[in-house]
């Protein structure tokens, strides 16, 4: 049963409408095609209120208060008498199965003995007072309705629900802490540890869980507020809270990095609401969401899906159950079997559709900063990318989409990786970017595969220039002044040498022509840059040779030849 107060205004118009002798709330559902039902009291003459539901973004259902540019009075018949309502072409229309409420004025109505409806005016005011009131009357409904839920109640209506349970409220100076529970390296998949369970010191003061929660597959410790178990209790040290009551599968270790704290003041409502659902889902049975967490802490169980009726018939509900593996060990499906028949509502028939596994292989490209990586530095990039990915892919509910914008999040988490493509191949299916489940499907990561990564710049090269240089030599100038001249000579010349001054003969010879030491025989000159496994020959009027970007240029042999007389 819901409670929904009603609106000053509508009451104000329904109490204007009943006084001035309209017939008012007169409800009737929306086919799927064809007119309304014929209105009750007809022939009518105007319609002075129409509400309803039209589809809303996502095609989710809104109130709405139709206008005369929606919806117009007609005669079924073709005659005179209106008797019907129909909605325009291109107006708003209410969904189909919903319902309209309408009020209307009928053409033959009762005398009415109050006419004065003007603002101000004395009958006005005493219906709007009225309305006040009544409006009034339906918030202390609704506050009285809204305290008898966990979750709006507020206050002392709050203490009184959660009674109910077992809970009360901590009062100032009771100790609470907050503990680090850790995982065990064998323990994959999810793990679920219910609210209230006890972590101690060595001196036996007990501290419990507020609250129920869950480790991902992808974290392998978490930080939660454990409160004393009773006002004795005694505020424990950093690290004093370092065992379990009793063992939680797949939990190695638990710790408090800092000593408890004393309450200032009384818990707050959230946080008290907050225990009190962990209690009422270890205290609860036969509803549908002691259900779910039952089968929920049982490690193995990555999700679980409830729905009542599935086939329409009151008294079945569906139960779709996602393992961590594929498929479930027997041990785990004896357990969540026994589960069910513990939590399940008596006499409601269980139809199990567990979900199915649909394997997906991931495709990454990377664009990696600067040159790149070597591949000894490669190999852990990848595989840290990896284990992430398949953590998430593994970790999605059924109903769940993997996101582009996760999975590229993923990849982008080292500063290293510039730019990042994730292609998901689902077996079967055409690759995409993002993927959908349907409800009852998980998916299981195949073979996570790196195409060779691309780097923003290409790794720095370095070419060899060598050159032959036929040449006379002048005055007492020596074979060793001379090839020291112009091994210097030639290495400040390639500095300079780059995309806008490209090498050739004719630009080397103009860099280290001395004509008082020598004279070079510039026919017979010859250049060869030698970069990697190729080889470029300049000479004289022939060929030049264009340095890459990243290309740096070195001075190989300068081979003199020296000949006699002078040129």
């Amino acid at each position: 049963m819901t409670y929904t107060p009603r609106q000053y205004e509508e009451i104000v118009v329904d109490l204007l409408t009943t006084l001035t002798g309209g017939t008012v709330r007169e409800s009737m559902v929306v086919p799927e095609s064809g007119d309304l039902p014929k209105l009750a009291h007809r022939p009518v003459r105007r319609v002075s209120h129409l509400v309803g539901q039209v589809a809303g973004k996502d095609k989710k259902p809104i109130d709405y208060k139709f206008t005369a540019k929606d919806f117009e009075l007609v005669a079924s018949s073709g005659g005179a008498d209106n008797d019907l309502i129909r909605f325009r072409e291109g107006g708003r229309r209410p969904t189909p199965g919903s319902t309209l409420t309408v009020n209307y004025y009928p053409v033959q109505t009762q005398p009415v003995p109050l006419t004065d409806l003007n603002v101000g005016s004395v009958v006005r005011t005493l219906l709007e007072s009225v309305a006040r009131e009544t409006a009034v009357g339906y918030l202390h409904l609704d506050k009285v309705y809204r305290s008898a839920f966990l979750d709006t109640a507020e206050s002392d209506s709050l203490e009184r629900v959660v009674a109910l349970v077992g809970v009360t409220r901590l009062p100032p100076n009771r100790p609470v802490a907050k503990v680090t529970f850790s995982r065990r390296s064998d323990s994959p998949g999810r793990i679920t540890v219910p609210a209230g369970t006890a972590v101690t010191d060595a001196k036996a003061n007990r501290y419990l869980t507020a609250a129920d929660f869950s480790m991902e597959p992808n974290e392998s410790s978490l930080e939660v507020l454990v409160v004393g178990d009773g006002p004795g209790t005694r505020p424990v040290a950093a690290n004093e809270l370092n065992r379990l009551e009793i063992a939680v599968a797949g939990i190695s270790s638990v710790a408090n990095a800092q000593a408890a704290r004393l309450l200032g003041a009384p818990e707050s409502d959230d946080d008290l609401r907050r225990r009190a659902r962990g209690a009422l889902h270890g205290a609860v049975r036969g509803t549908l969401d002691a259900l779910k967490f039952g089968l929920l802490s049982l490690a193995g169980v990555k999700s679980v899906d409830i729905a009542e009726a599935p086939n329409g018939v009151p008294g079945e509900i569906a139960i779709s159950i996602a393992f961590d593996a594929d498929p479930p060990t027997p041990d785990l499906l004896a357990q969540v079997k026994e589960r069910i028949d513990e939590f399940r509502p008596a006499g409601v028939r269980v139809i199990r559709k567990d979900a199915k596994s649909l394997t997906v292989d991931v495709n990454v490209k990377l664009t990696l900063g600067g040159t790149g990586l070597k591949p000894a530095e490669l190999t852990p990039l990848t595989d840290g990318i990896a284990t992430q990915i398949k953590s998430y892919l593994n970790g999605l509910t059924p109903g769940g989409t993997a996101r582009k914008s996760k999975l590229q999040a993923i990849a982008l988490q080292d500063p290293r990786v510039h730019d990042a493509k994730v292609v998901l191949q689902p077996a079967g299916g055409a690759e995409a970017e993002e993927l959908a489940l349907p409800a009852g499907q998980v998916i299981t990561v195949g073979a996570v595969q790196f195409a060779p990564p691309v780097a923003e710049q290409a790794p720095a090269t370095t070419a060899t220039v060598s050159a032959i240089l036929p040449l006379h030599l002048v005055g007492a100038t020596t074979q060793t002044e001379a090839q020291d001249a112009l091994n210097k000579s030639v290495a400040a010349w390639l500095t300079k040498s780059g995309a806008d001054l490209p090498l050739s003969v004719d630009a080397m010879m103009g860099a280290v022509r001395d004509d008082t030491r020598f004279a070079i025989v510039r026919a017979e000159v010859a250049v060869t840059v030698e970069r990697g496994d190729r080889f470029f020959q300049l000479t004289d009027g022939q060929g030049t040779y264009t340095p890459a970007a990243n290309e740096g240029l070195a001075v190989g042999t300068i081979n003199l030849q020296v000949r006699d007389g002078v040129v």
